[in-house]
């Protein structure tokens, strides 16, 4: 009883924080790359569909965004982008059009 009393807290916990570190991952998404990546902007707008999750995973470990984000991105930051890009991914569940508003 005591077993299923802790696995019932521990779903119950997964379950009320999911959702806002899902939407921390789009918030974050948005406010950095979002003044560059939209229509009219310095770069074009980036559909997360576009590339599978794998495929956004080397596109930022191998450094093949143009510009350094290091200066304006950290590490933290760096990793709920690209969770945000392989959760709505082309192969994902739940593949997004472009999410940045124009």
């Amino acid at each position: 009883m005591r077993l299923y009393s802790l696995c019932t807290l521990i779903l119950l916990t997964l379950a009320l924080t999911l959702p806002a570190r899902a939407g921390d991952n789009e918030a974050t998404f948005v406010q950095k790359c979002g003044s560059c990546h939209q229509r009219g902007g310095q770069a074009p707008p980036v559909n997360p569909a576009d590339k599978a999750g794998l495929v956004w995973k080397k596109y930022f470990k191998r450094g093949r965004h143009p510009v350094d984000l290091a200066a304006t991105i950290n590490d933290a930051e760096m990793a709920l982008i690209l969770s945000y890009l392989q959760d709505h991914a082309a192969d994902s569940d739940h593949p997004v059009a472009a999410a940045i508003p124009k």
